[in-house]
């Protein structure tokens, strides 16, 4: 088993949490359990396809085979993400050269 984070095979078990082990990774000292995901990062980005394709959310939720509300979770999260990254970006390109505006709705 490897640390859900970083990849390191360096952890140490720190409790049941919920129902299944707990783990601390001693390499970037974040907590991990043994839980399998239901869905990876491939679902996600066949959510993202289907989202910037305007299918709406119910319809990928029955594509995905999970929740609206899941749907709307990974939204806001990849709106946080894409955020996050626009503003380490935007510290290195000046003001006057953006073209283009990106949009992300929840809904």
């Amino acid at each position: 088993m490897r640390c859900t984070h970083c990849g390191s095979d360096k952890y140490v078990k720190n409790g049941p949490y919920q129902g299944s082990q707990r783990f601390l990774c001693k390499t970037c000292l974040r907590y991990f359990s043994d839980k399998v995901r239901k869905f990876n990062y491939s679902d996600k980005e066949k959510f993202l396809q289907l989202y910037l394709k305007n299918t709406g959310i119910r319809n990928a939720a029955k594509i995905i085979g999970c929740s609206p509300s899941l749907l709307v979770r990974w939204v806001r999260e990849l709106a946080g993400n894409l955020r996050a990254q626009l503003a380490k970006v935007s510290f290195s390109i000046p003001p006057d050269s953006f073209h283009y505006v990106i949009e992300m709705d929840e809904l």
